[in-house]
């Protein structure tokens, strides 16, 4: 792949990417914790983000400009294990925009033909390649934004401050614990570890402006969220959409339709880029033909996610924490470490 991005692009992707998974996120692994703590929790994300960052960071930028297939079966591994942890994410998200639409906006409908629909535009969105979705990035971002400050106004006269309890309320251990599983569901790290070579710009600032802006967005949802809904929210499903559903402004009645709107945008720029990074990987480790890889890509995924659709309980098997931590929090950065080292070493070998 000899396209490339800006720094501006890609992170309005991931903001977007992101931002999908604040929007759609289901209680479960923040039960433990409050609304108050929920807010603090952006903070350690902040810390451990940076920590997977930095390795992936001092990584291109000592030896970005070497070419990237010295080493041909590390390249090799390193292609299958990415791929797996992107095939992975795109089932998460698509199975989860389907649960969304079943048990949500269609409860009465089989969603299984929206889930077809998703897949075959994503596909195609991939094979066009990183630009075309950077730039959809770029034109969708300013209008998502504001259409998410616009429900966060009508919601400001129902919030209640009497919702929110003293930091640290069960104690520190459960706010560190949740805040390890909120980055590792951040397939954002993956994908800066992948495409950071063909970014152009200041990494270091680009990175930095994502993940406090990413941050803030976060506490302002886990805020709404807290201050009206209180404790009652860890029975919604979703949320977010809950409170989106109680918004009210003049003539507008129920913001819950922006909230899905948003959510579909975000949810089809993710998956495209997923899979695109894919038939990336894979294409030039092995030499496969990019639409081949896409096609089978969207073939597995179309069936691993009509498995799952329709069923919380096979959605909750497949979508667990313990698994994203393990892809996330420690295959991105060892990656990186590991062949940090062997450039390392073949550097000293040749002096």
């Amino acid at each position: 792949m000899n396209s490339k991005v800006t720094v501006f692009q890609f992170y309005s992707i991931l903001i977007l990417t992101r931002l999908l998974t604040t929007l759609t996120y289901i209680p479960e692994y923040t039960e433990d914790i409050t609304a108050s703590d929920k807010m603090i929790l952006t903070l350690f994300c902040i810390i451990f983000g940076t920590l997977i960052y930095i390795p992936v960071y001092i990584l291109n930028k000592k030896y970005g400009g070497e070419n990237q297939k010295t080493f041909g079966t590390f390249n090799k591994i390193k292609a299958v294990i990415f791929s797996i942890v992107f095939f992975y994410f795109s089932v998460s998200t698509v199975s989860r925009l389907d649960l969304f639409a079943g048990t949500v906006v269609f409860p009465e409908t089989d969603a299984k033909f929206l889930l077809l629909l998703v897949v075959i535009f994503c596909c195609y969105s991939a094979y066009l390649g990183i630009e075309p979705i950077a730039r959809s990035a770029v034109i969708f971002i300013a209008p998502i934004l504001l259409s998410l400050s616009f429900i966060f106004f009508a919601l400001w006269k129902k919030t209640d401050l009497l919702n929110l309890t003293p930091p640290f309320y069960n104690g520190v251990l459960p706010v560190v614990k949740a805040s390890l599983n909120s980055t590792g569901r951040t397939v954002e790290y993956a994908v800066i570890a992948a495409l950071f070579p063909f970014v152009t710009g200041n990494h270091k600032k680009g990175f930095l402006v994502w993940r406090i802006s990413q941050s803030v967005i976060t506490a302002i949802v886990f805020f709404f969220e807290g201050t009206i809904l209180g404790a009652f929210s860890d029975a919604q499903l979703f949320p977010v959409y809950a409170i989106a559903s109680m918004a009210r402004f003049s003539f507008f009645r129920g913001l819950g339709a922006i909230i899905t709107g948003l959510w579909i945008i975000c949810a089809f720029l993710k998956t495209s880029l997923l899979i695109f990074l894919q038939a990336k990987l894979i294409s030039e480790a092995f030499g496969v033909n990019k639409i081949t890889v896409i096609a089978v890509t969207g073939v597995l995924l179309a069936l691993v996610c009509m498995l799952i659709s329709g069923s919380v309980e096979r959605f909750n098997i497949i979508d667990t924490s313990s698994v994203k931590f393990v892809l996330i929090l420690i295959s991105v950065p060892i990656l990186a470490i590991v062949e940090l080292i062997m450039r390392r070493r073949r550097k000293c070998a040749k002096q």
